[in-house]
């Protein structure tokens, strides 16, 4: 049998270590079946009565109050940017908790400069220096309070080479040696050295902060969070082949024929954007009157720009939150029957088609739809489909009367479609933002 640890002992979780009496159990040292053991790693003590471990290894690695992290652009929402935490400078390398693994940057705490968006000043995947100045209930960190904080790497989002600086043209700051993107970045006086700061750097000066747009790239920022699509090469993702909306495509036609860099205002007379048709409605949230660049969906919210910044800013209390989802449940249930019901069928055989699709479920009810889901590069089936019923009666009745139903052996699922848990309604409600890049070819001029 092992000999329980004295005090001055080395000890291991797991060790057995000496209890007296009238010792009270402090860090380190816990009651288990067997006795009392060590739990880290650490020389065992006891001081006024109480036994301890002395830890020899570092604790958990918490952010705190003030820290300074190097983090990468992890997404770009309408207000804020959250970054991905790497590392906390100063501090030793070591896996931080799941809680201190993100943080966000308000829009505002960005750059001293006007920016409606954090797109208009970073992208996914930069590299940025900034401070936390926020532990609680979420992580916050501002980049504007100090010269070397900001974007410390970047690449090109068009062809992937790294961002080097620039002051040629107004409101650009890094550009592309590869291709022909130029852009806007909240930049650090470490950008494009890394962790290590070259003394007397004034990188940061040319975010150019407290002066104005200019004329030209006033066209290009967003408005109240609102992302006007410009230019099939925006988005990084798919390049060129990006195909551009058709409910666009005038819009670029009047760009192209405006002439040059005159005319990249929008199409139409003084090379203005086409205004866009707004529809009337009440603010779900607090009942006000208001215009929304969308008709309004029964049960969907459709918040004032007030209320719609409230709600992404985390402002929004509980009980307007609760009381909004009445409201919300109350339309949902008024519209049910004019809206008709959805139906999410599951477990096709590939092999079925539209047609028998229609046989078995019309004898239900009247119909407005039959889709199967398909793959666009193959044109096959993916193996679900999608029915929809005018009436929402005979959508639950088809629910009930086809459960257990067989096609070719396979057992269909059958139930309502809910609407995707993944897009933010809320935004959506708020005034339409988006977050489509803008851009002149693979300009991302702000």
């Amino acid at each position: 049998m092992t000999t329980p640890a004295n005090v001055g002992t080395f000890v291991v979780p797991g060790t057995a270590v000496q209890k007296n009496d009238d010792d009270s159990l402090g860090r380190g040292v816990t009651e288990a079946r067997n006795g009392v053991v060590a739990t880290v790693v650490g020389t065992l003590n006891r001081k006024e009565g109480i036994l301890f471990v002395d830890q020899q290894t570092d604790p958990i690695r918490e952010i705190e109050m003030g820290d300074v992290v190097i983090g990468e652009v992890n997404r770009i929402n309408p207000k804020t940017a959250e970054i991905r935490i790497l590392h906390v400078e100063g501090k030793p390398v070591r896996t931080l908790p799941a809680t201190h693994l993100f943080a966000d940057i308000f829009v505002a705490k960005i750059v001293d400069k006007f920016m409606p968006s954090p797109g208009d000043a970073m992208r996914k995947r930069d590299l940025i220096r900034a401070k936390i100045e926020q532990l609680s209930p979420m992580l916050r960190a501002e980049c504007r309070s100090h010269p070397d904080l900001g974007i410390i790497k970047a690449i090109c989002p068009a062809c992937g080479e790294y961002l080097v600086t620039s002051s040629a043209e107004p409101d650009v700051n890094v550009v592309c040696e590869r291709c022909d993107y130029v852009g806007f970045r909240a930049l650090s006086n470490g950008f494009g050295h890394g962790y290590e700061i070259p003394e007397g750097s004034s990188i940061s000066e040319l975010n150019r902060d407290g002066e104005r747009w200019s004329n030209a790239s006033m066209a290009f920022i967003s408005k109240d969070g609102e992302r006007p699509y410009l230019s099939p090469l925006s988005d990084h993702r798919r390049g060129s082949v990006h195909p551009t909306p058709k409910d666009v495509e005038k819009f670029l036609g009047g760009l192209q024929q405006g002439g040059g860099r005159g005319g990249r205002g929008g199409g139409g007379r003084g090379g203005q954007r086409p205004r866009r048709e707004m529809h009337a409605a009440k603010c779900t949230m607090c009942g006000t009157d208001t215009k929304l660049p969308f008709e309004p969906t029964p049960g969907i919210p459709a918040r004032c720009s007030p209320c719609k910044e409230k709600v992404d800013n985390g402002d929004a209390s509980k009980e307007e939150l609760a009381a909004e989802r009445e409201v919300l449940n109350k339309a949902r249930e008024a519209a049910k029957e004019t809206m008709g019901m959805k139906l999410f069928i599951g477990g096709l055989p590939y092999s079925t088609s539209e047609e028998q699709l229609t046989e078995l479920f019309v004898a239900h009810g009247e119909l407005k739809e039959v889709h199967i889901a398909k793959d666009k590069e193959t044109g096959n089936s993916k193996g679900f489909a999608f029915v929809t019923y005018k009436s929402y009666k005979e959508g639950e009745a088809a629910i009930e009367a086809l459960k257990g139903t067989k096609i070719e052996g396979r057992k269909l699922t059958i139930q309502e479609s809910k609407p995707k848990g993944g897009r933010d309604r809320g935004g959506r409600g708020g005034g339409g933002n988006r977050q489509n890049n803008r851009g002149r070819g693979r300009r991302d001029r702000r």
